[in-house]
């Protein structure tokens, strides 16, 4: 009989259990979905339509973003942008290395289910090869005419091959037939069409079309001339190894200026002639005013490479100034191109976009710097389009 009551007393509180829990409210799912929060959006776009892939920020207003830049995902296509800074109506991102024209631009948030608006944008190249060299095909030295086209020094299966002109729309023909060079070290363009060289003798070569080089003026026996550049008014500047930088004027006449230094590359800007070079104890980047074809100011150390970077740890083969007064250094390093400022604070040009090694630059007509590129690992040696979103400084040879 007592086991018959437990039996009854176990059944009533089990049939109890079971109607308490009926009437409770279930507790939540872990597969219950949270609520959507609610979804970005794009409002406008800096710069408007385009950017440089791998290079410029880009700042997108709008709202339902997170500020915690971390929180949001920037898609241009399927490549995620960085967010460099966040907040809620704001982000600022770097331009993923994707070029292409109207790529879907999104924006994903943590906490929203829904991505935000599209908006179509193009990401354009920032850096480039600008020809198609054929693998035994090997520029050198390169300057640029007022039309746009470049000239180059090509050597064809170690065989050298003259001067080349590269039209804007890709055409190669032989503007010069080869000299006595394998190929010149620096070529700068003058008037009427005369392209000069320097090619590791004591001379600078007059290049005309159609014509074999000539002997445009000769310099003293143990000078070898690499560099050159032209001034406002008309005089060419030389130098190399032998411890000169050398004038000559439009009457060929020379003068010499002695420097404790080895010149690795020249250039005029502003009034100053600016000089890239290296002795056992500094390189740096010397200026002298040009006072005229006969007289230079006194040596001004305007850039300490040295100081910057360690005594020999940087190469230095070429330099050039935007409009605005900044300089560029071409070197060997990973990042290839150093920017200094006015101030002398610098950085690197696009980095981890532009690849080594700088040969020579010229600067075309419009926003795009021109370098070859030294074969150097798996890059081979080759002409290279770098669009500055600026100009360069006035050239006066043409």
């Amino acid at each position: 009989m007592k086991k018959f009551k437990s039996i009854i007393t176990l059944s009533i509180i089990i049939f109890s259990l079971f109607c308490y829990g009926c009437n409770q409210e279930g507790s939540p799912s872990l597969y219950e979905d949270e609520p959507a929060g609610t979804a970005p959006v794009i409002s406008g776009i800096v710069p408007a339509d385009a950017a440089l892939a791998g290079v410029t920020e880009v700042s997108i207003s709008g709202s339902n973003f997170s500020n915690v830049p971390e929180h949001n995902f920037v898609f241009f296509g399927t490549a995620k942008a960085t967010v460099i800074s966040a907040s809620t109506n704001l982000l600022v991102v770097k331009a993923p290395v994707l070029i292409q024209e109207n790529v879907e631009l999104k924006i994903a948030v943590q906490g929203s289910e829904n991505f935000s608006n599209k908006i179509s944008y193009n990401l354009l190249e920032a850096s480039g090869e600008y020809y198609g060299f054929m693998d035994f095909e090997t520029p050198y030295a390169l300057t640029i005419d007022n039309n746009n086209n470049i000239f180059f020094s090509l050597v064809s299966s170690n065989i050298g091959q003259g001067v080349m002109k590269l039209a804007p729309d890709g055409t190669v023909t032989n503007f010069a037939p080869k000299g006595g060079e394998t190929f010149y070290n620096d070529l700068k363009m003058g008037k009427n069409n005369i392209i000069y060289g320097a090619r590791n003798a004591r001379a600078i070569f007059a290049i005309e079309e159609g014509k074999n080089p000539a002997v445009f003026v000769t310099f003293p026996t143990g000078t070898v001339i690499t560099e050159l550049d032209i001034d406002q008014n008309d005089n060419i500047w030389a130098a190399g190894k032998g411890n000169n930088i050398f004038s000559a004027d439009i009457n060929k006449n020379v003068k010499s200026f002695p420097v404790n230094y080895t010149v690795n590359a020249l250039r005029v800007f502003n009034g100053y002639l600016y000089a890239a070079g290296t002795n056992d104890t500094e390189e740096a980047v010397w200026r002298y005013n040009i006072v005229s074809a006969n007289e230079l100011g006194a040596e001004e150390k305007y850039f300490d490479i040295a100081g910057a970077f360690g005594l020999a740890a940087v190469a230095v083969n070429a330099i050039t100034f935007s409009n605005d007064g900044d300089l560029y250094l071409g070197t060997d390093q990973e990042d290839p191109i150093i920017v200094v400022h006015a101030d002398k604070s610098y950085e690197n040009l696009y980095p981890g976009v532009v690849f080594p090694s700088v040969y020579a630059f010229t600067w075309g007509n419009n926003n795009n710097l021109f370098y070859t590129r030294e074969a150097k690992g798996d890059f081979t040696q080759t002409i290279i389009r770098v669009d500055m979103q600026k100009s360069g400084a006035p050239y006066y040879g043409k």
